[in-house]
């Protein structure tokens, strides 16, 4: 597999939307992928095409602007060279800004563009994207066209949903095995008000939502070898045994552990640079 992986930090006006842009680009005629369980991403192909063939689906070819809304479990994919395109990792917040679809009902499947953009948007980046293909314009032109567009909601979210979805960022990023009691702590609400918060903008009540990034971050761990031990083990204890730990990886992530540590795009994808405040406590701490 020959591919070139970049990821693009937003621009600070897009911080809030967008977790990461990133640009991927293979001279392959054929590339076959597993996406990661994780948040809605918005994706722009300038060159090739992108299939999604998901379990018990019939096989749906993404257009020019792909939406896919955010993701509880894996998705396998085909990426049909040569190839050229650029995405957006949503935040939560950002993704009910654009969208509005709560992601305990949307989750996992390909969305048309225009049940989320504006057929303005749509136009708009085609556009670009057609441009970037004949060289009068750059990836980077693209990631900026995608970060006016998104800095932009088209949903008023409510102060204090947006309140308690931080807190819960910050309770995952508080280390790999927080307790629902400190989260609970944390919020000034009723458990029944903070599940039902918790299922629209992560999919699943807060428990699960542990889950999934306990097991991403594990992933992240073992697909970065330039982590330190200490990180390792703090990562290996949060787990009951290793039967779990490779359990709840394949789970997310559709790979082994072993295979975390090969090279591939989704392997690249999970570089904690691009997973938002989830992935604080993984950030600043590569040895060297």
């Amino acid at each position: 597999m020959q591919f070139e992986l970049e990821i693009i930090a937003p621009p600070p006006e897009a911080a809030a939307p967008v977790n990461t842009f990133y640009v991927i680009e293979t001279q392959d005629a054929r590339i076959e992928e597993i996406v990661p369980a994780y948040s809605a991403q918005l994706v722009v192909m300038i060159r090739g095409r992108l299939i999604f063939d998901r379990p018990d689906d019939a096989p749906v070819a993404a257009g020019r602007v792909a939406i896919n809304a955010p993701q509880l479990g894996i998705a396998p994919c085909v990426l049909e060279g040569p190839a050229l395109l650029v995405g957006a990792s949503l935040t939560q917040a950002g993704w009910q800004a654009i969208a509005n679809l709560p992601a305990d009902i949307v989750h996992d499947r390909l969305l048309p563009a225009d049940t989320v953009l504006s057929v303005a948007d749509i136009r708009k980046l085609e556009a670009m994207a057609a441009d970037c293909a004949a060289g009068r314009r750059t990836v980077r032109d693209l990631c900026a066209e995608l970060a006016a567009i998104l800095s932009v909601p088209r949903y008023r979210l409510r102060p204090e949903h947006v309140a308690v979805i931080e807190v819960i960022m910050r309770w995952l990023g508080s280390g790999f095995d927080p307790s629902l009691e400190e989260l609970h702590a944390m919020v000034d609400i009723s458990p029944r008000q903070l599940q039902r918060l918790s299922r629209r903008y992560f999919g699943v009540p807060p428990a699960q939502v542990l889950k999934r990034f306990r097991a991403i971050r594990a992933a992240m761990v073992l697909a970065n070898p330039a982590l330190p031990d200490g990180l390792r083990d703090e990562m290996l204890a949060s787990f009951f045994d290793q039967a779990h730990l490779i359990h709840d990886i394949r789970r997310y992530t559709g790979r082994t552990p072993t295979q975390l540590r090969g090279n591939s795009l989704s392997t690249g994808l999970l570089d904690p640079n691009g997973h938002g405040d989830a992935a604080s406590l993984l950030r600043g701490r590569r040895e060297g």
